[in-house]
C-alpha cells in the first residue's frame, strides 16, 4: 500500500470537508442575518402601524456612500466674480454680500422655480446649490451648497440665501462656498431607511399620527471648525405631525446618531444694505 499517497488522498477529503463544512456555516449565518433583519423589519413596521404612522414608499437605491471634504472659500478681492449690475463686499473672508444696482424681478409664474432660475443666474455657480427653504413672508429663500450632487445640510460656510422686495424684485443676496470636494475613504454601507425610523421612534422622535412625508439622503458636518471640513453622509427625515407641524430630523447614516444641527445662518437686511 503506497501510504503517501494515501495520506494525500485524506488530506484532500478533508480540505474539502472543511470547505463544505464553512460553506454550509456561511449559509446558515447569512440565512440568520436576513432571518434578523426580516424580524427588524417587521417589528418597526408593527410599531408605525401601531402608533398610527404612516409613510411613503421608502428609498432604496443609497446603500453605500462615503465621506467627503471641502475647503472653504476665503475669497480675495481680485478674486470676486463679476457680474453685469451687481456690487459685492466681503465680510468675514469667507462671505460675499451682493446688492443689486437695480433689482431683478423674479418670474411671475407662482412656482418655486422661479428662485432657482434667479440662483442659476444670477449667482456664480449657481448651480452647485439647491432650494430649501422658502420664506416668503419674510421675502427670502435659502438654498444649500451640493457635495456629491447631495444636499449638504445647514452648513454656513456653503450656502446662497436670496432677499426681495414687495414688488418682488431680487435687491440682495450673500454667498458662501466650499470648494475642492474630496472623497476621504471608501465606500461606507448605510443604514436603511427602516432602521433609521427604528432610531427616530425609539428616541420619541416619531409621534402618533403623524405621516413621514420623504427621506432623501445628504451630508451633514461632522468636522467644521478648520479650513478644512468633513461632511458625513445623513439621511433627512421630514415629518408631518399630527398638529399639521412639519419636523425636519437627520441621522448619521453609518453609525445611526441623531445629528443636532443648528440653524445659523445670518440674515441680512434691506434697510441694513440702504445704510
Amino acid at each position: 500500500m503506497d501510504w503517501n499517497r494515501t495520506k494525500t488522498i485524506f488530506i484532500w477529503v478533508f480540505l474539502i470537508l472543511n470547505v463544505f463544512l464553512y460553506t454550509q456555516y456561511l449559509e446558515s449565518y447569512n440565512e440568520g442575518e436576513k432571518i434578523e433583519v426580516l424580524g427588524e423589519k417587521t417589528k418597526i413596521e408593527s410599531q408605525l402601524k401601531e402608533d398610527n404612522i404612516t409613510y411613503i414608499a421608502l428609498p432604496n437605491n443609497n446603500d453605500t456612500a462615503s465621506y467627503y471634504s471641502g475647503q472653504i472659500k476665503n475669497f480675495q478681492p481680485s478674486e470676486v466674480p463679476y457680474f453685469a449690475n451687481q456690487k459685492a463686499t466681503i465680510e468675514n473672508d469667507s462671505k460675499l454680500v451682493v446688492t443689486m444696482d437695480k433689482p431683478v424681478k423674479l418670474q411671475e409664474n407662482g412656482s418655486r422655480d422661479q428662485y432657482t432660475e434667479f440662483v442659476y443666474s444670477y449667482v456664480n455657480k449657481g448651480d452647485s446649490y439647491t432650494l430649501w427653504k422658502l420664506d416668503e413672508e419674510k421675502r427670502e429663500a435659502i438654498f444649500f451648497q451640493k457635495v456629491n450632487n447631495l444636499t449638504l445640510y445647514y452648513n454656513m460656510r456653503g450656502y446662497v440665501k436670496i432677499y426681495w422686495n414687495e414688488d418682488g424684485r431680487v435687491y440682495a443676496y450673500e454667498q458662501t462656498i466650499l470648494e475642492k470636494h474630496e472623497k476621504l475613504e471608501k465606500q461606507k454601507t448605510l443604514m436603511t431607511p427602516l432602521q433609521v425610523l427604528q432610531i427616530l421612534y425609539s428616541n420619541n422622535l416619531l409621534k402618533p399620527d403623524s405621516k413621514i412625508l420623504k427621506m432623501n439622503l445628504g451630508y451633514s458636518t461632522i468636522v467644521q471648525l478648520t479650513q478644512t471640513q468633513v461632511f458625513a453622509p445623513t439621511w433627512e427625515v421630514r415629518v408631518n405631525t399630527a398638529d399639521k407641524t412639519e419636523e425636519v430630523h437627520f441621522v448619521n447614516a453609518v453609525d445611526g446618531k441623531i445629528v443636532d444641527i443648528q440653524n445659523d445662518l445670518t440674515e441680512v437686511k434691506e434697510e441694513d444694505l440702504e445704510k
